[in-house]
């Protein structure tokens, strides 16, 4: 597209094609982010002015390259450099924070072929030690969504899924510790980069870029803290997955909680359908931290008005309590893998069940944390809570293995699978529906 200027809002907000990349996009910055309304505190209210922009009507669902999702990355660079982190190229202005790629669906949907445009925004705050500042400790969070429609959600109404967990309550918390620690002038001895991943909803495609193209080079990476999902927390239960990707990390969260005001659920892989998966296959210590699941997820009915704001706010000033200790710590920070816990890979996969997979399950086999209304799973009579231990033959002990099973079946095809309910095992026959289009 070639440069341009256009209106194209009611709301007055002229928006600019600039020159950066191939295909130039539209930038826009909503009119809610033209005067900043967020203070160096982490607040309720700033957590909330940031759902407001980022979970808005104007932002579309944020799909990877949609415009929402450039008008997100907008207001994310235009955040860092108000704030005042520094971009990793040198350039000046809200368009250095900006990492742009292309990648194609291909490897997880045979059926499609076009390339995607998109692009990371990071920055970072460097560190005081003159020897430890050449060492960083990365936090990051996805700020892509699903734009119109569902990846596993079958909803009958082509509307927006405004992604106000997922996951515009990671980029909040993301935005106010960057805010907190570069306005406040806390200075910790080793560098800081902050890293908004676009593609995760796709197949981790904004974080599987960095890695293999960092700004920063993987083994001066001491760890990589991960928020997704943090804007439900119930009963102060957070869970904290990658604890036993370093020796250090079960004593540091433990006792960063010195309040007990956490309810913390503890799970030892580094694996997970999330960004910080894509540093643990680089041997990169990493720690993972959501609120948990809910009858909302990837549904148009994820909005900013179900956020748990002071649940949020106690999560984030946690994850940087943490990483502020990891910053400043004199010693390296070791990498363990835990025992059994290799990098597996899933296979892609055409059919649509419809049950919404736990990832906080800690046992063998696959628990549904949610069932799609009128899905196959809703149809077949698979229950919330059941754990699947078998699709037809096929044994299942980790989502690994369940989506592998899956790739086995076309639409309209039947599979018994096996489940234990109640202590009991059941059989559930399903005919397997179509997966719904991502665009």
């Amino acid at each position: 597209m070639p440069n341009t200027k256009k209106r194209l809002s009611s709301r007055g907000v002229v928006l600019i094609a600039w020159g950066l990349c191939a295909p130039c996009v539209l930038w826009t910055v909503p009119a809610a982010a033209q005067k900043p309304k967020t203070t160096p505190a982490i607040t309720a209210h700033d957590v909330m002015e940031r759902e407001s922009i980022l979970a808005s009507d104007s932002l579309e669902g944020r799909r990877t390259g949609a415009p929402g999702a450039y008008k997100a990355a907008r207001y994310i660079s235009s955040e860092f450099e108000r704030i005042g982190l520094q971009p990793s190229t040198g350039a000046t202005g809200s368009a250095a924070y900006l990492q742009s790629f292309d990648f194609s669906e291909h490897a997880l949907d045979t059926s499609k072929h076009e390339h995607t445009h998109a692009m990371n925004v990071v920055g970072f705050i460097p560190g005081s030690d003159p020897v430890l500042k050449d060492q960083v400790v990365i936090v990051g969070a996805h700020y892509d969504h699903l734009g119109y429609g569902g990846s596993s959600a079958m909803d009958s109404v082509h509307t927006i899924h405004y992604g106000a967990d997922d996951n515009a309550s990671g980029d909040a918390g993301l935005l106010e510790i960057a805010e907190h620690l570069s306005e406040s002038k806390i200075h910790a001895k080793r560098s800081i980069v902050f890293i908004a991943f676009s593609g995760e909803e796709e197949g981790l495609f904004g974080s599987g870029y960095y890695t293999s193209h960092p700004t920063v080079p993987l083994d001066r990476v001491q760890a990589m803290l991960n928020m997704d999902m943090i804007g439900r927390m119930q009963d102060s239960t957070l869970i904290v997955e990658g604890v036993g990707t370093s020796p250090i990390f079960r004593d540091l969260i433990d006792s960063m909680n010195f309040q007990k005001d956490l309810h913390l659920r503890y799970f030892q892989t580094g694996t997970g359908p999330s960004d910080h998966s894509k540093f643990y296959a680089k041997n990169v210590p990493v720690l993972f931290f959501f609120t948990g699941f809910h009858p909302d997820y990837h549904k148009a009915t994820d909005t900013k008005e179900k956020i748990n704001a002071p649940g949020e706010v106690k999560t984030v000033k946690y994850v940087e309590s943490i990483l502020l200790n990891l910053a400043n710590r004199p010693d390296r920070i070791a990498f363990t893998r835990p025992p059994g816990d290799t990098e597996q890979k899933a296979t892609s996969f055409s059919v649509y069940v419809g049950g919404v997979p736990d990832y906080g399950y800690d046992g063998d086999g696959l628990k549904i944390s949610d069932i799609r209304e009128k899905s196959p799973a809703d149809i077949a009579g698979l229950l919330k809570d059941d754990v699947v231990v078998a699709v037809a033959d096929m044994p299942i002990k980790t989502i690994y293995d369940y989506t592998n099973a899956l790739a086995k079946y076309k639409p309209g095809e039947t599979a018994k699978f096996r489940v234990m309910r109640n202590g009991k095992e059941v059989i559930v026959p399903l005919v397997f529906g179509s997966r719904p289009s991502h665009h």
